[in-house]
């Protein structure tokens, strides 16, 4: 990687330039925490309160440390913004980007931006665990909103922001739309294997409805277990639910033995508030292997069952079939490696979603 960075300088990390200030957004107010509903409890950029051991899996215990759709908000006309980092594990996968799994990357609104606008990315040398980059850089200062990703699959001890010593810094304007929509499921939620943090079909869609979300997807461990459903419940002022844990529960059967437990205890605390359950995506594997071909029908009839049924007396309970999530081009083009979306896959996810959830929000019901 040194050689390459000599060859081209845009591979290379780049460096602060001039005085800079670094804040915690731990200590400073003027920074939104946001997708981290036990932030302020915790004390650290996990997304299950630090209590939660023994009570849920090992291996949610283990994932609910890396802070995937955490995003940190702020305000300032800082001409250039830093990044330093801490994370406390090293890069492990050979299908997913360093920066995708233990980076950040940052968005920016200016007052004639309709939306966030993506800048930047940290760069650093493998393996590093701690690392500063600049991230957003320009020639003048102009107030912008600042949104920057957390890491997607590794668990964040420390990020400081370095803005010009002379910049502003201030809170965040609102968000369009109040309250939170969370999301639970699996590896696809948790955002692998998205080239950087920003491409999660969920940080796309809270960026397209300007809203907070929260997600909660754990890599090969969002089987449904009775006991997420009271963490889910437990998140104050939640708009919309999205259960999306097919491809995790389908194979060992926790879809079909917990689902009913796991609604009825999020009903337990939001008994109005719209649930939407997604069936898994498009997989390679399930054209050629008649074990995964019968799972996903399997699967698939038991989530239309349960809803159909269900919606009788539960008037906000609907199901996506995840066979479109995909959409009707290319299907078999938007993944790594035959299961988890690329960023081609996991945006065009966010475009099936993005006019359902919208519709849910806003009181329509499912779209025709």
């Amino acid at each position: 990687m040194g050689k390459l960075e000599t060859y081209d300088k845009n591979m290379a990390p780049v460096a602060a330039e001039g005085n800079v200030c670094f804040f915690d957004p731990k200590t400073n107010p003027a920074f939104v925490i946001e997708g981290l509903p036990w932030f302020r409890q915790n004390g650290n950029y996990h997304r299950l309160p630090d209590d939660c051991g023994g009570k849920v899996s090992e291996a949610v215990f283990w994932l609910m440390r890396q802070p995937s759709g955490g995003m940190i908000r702020f305000r300032t006309n800082s001409a250039q913004i830093t990044l330093r980092m801490k994370n406390l594990g090293d890069y492990q996968m050979s299908h997913m980007t360093a920066c995708g799994q233990q980076g950040a990357d940052l968005y920016y609104k200016r007052a004639c931006d309709p939306e966030y606008l993506f800048s930047g990315v940290t760069k650093f040398n493998e393996p590093a665990t701690e690392y500063e980059t600049v991230v957003f850089r320009a020639d003048d200062k102009e107030d912008k909103e600042i949104l920057i990703n957390l890491p997607l699959y590794e668990e964040l001890g420390e990020i400081l922001i370095g803005l010009d010593a002379d910049a502003t810094l201030e809170t965040p304007c609102a968000r369009s739309r109040e309250g939170k929509l969370v999301v639970y499921g699996t590896s696809t939620t948790q955002g692998g294997c998205a080239s950087r943090p920003g491409m999660s079909y969920t940080n796309i869609v809270s960026r397209r409805l300007d809203m907070e979300f929260v997600n909660l997807g754990f890599s090969g461990s969002g089987l449904g277990e009775p006991v997420m459903g009271e963490y889910l419940r437990a998140i104050p002022d939640v708009k919309l639910f999205i259960l999306d844990y097919d491809s995790n529960g389908g194979r060992p059967g926790t879809l079909e033995k917990y689902m009913d437990q796991l609604v009825a205890n999020i009903r337990a605390g939001y008994p109005d508030t719209p649930i939407l359950i997604l069936s898994k995506h498009p997989f390679t594997v399930d054209l050629f292997i008649k074990e995964f071909v019968a799972l996903r029908a399997r699967t698939l009839k038991f989530m239309r069952d349960f809803v159909e049924e269900q919606s009788k007396t539960d008037k906000n309970l609907y199901f996506f079939d995840g066979n479109k999530l995909f959409g009707d081009k290319d299907i078999y083009e938007m993944t790594v490696d035959g299961t988890h979306p690329t960023d081609l896959g996991f945006y065009t996810v966010a475009n099936v979603l993005t006019p359902i959830i919208r519709d849910l929000l806003d009181g329509k019901g499912m779209p025709c």
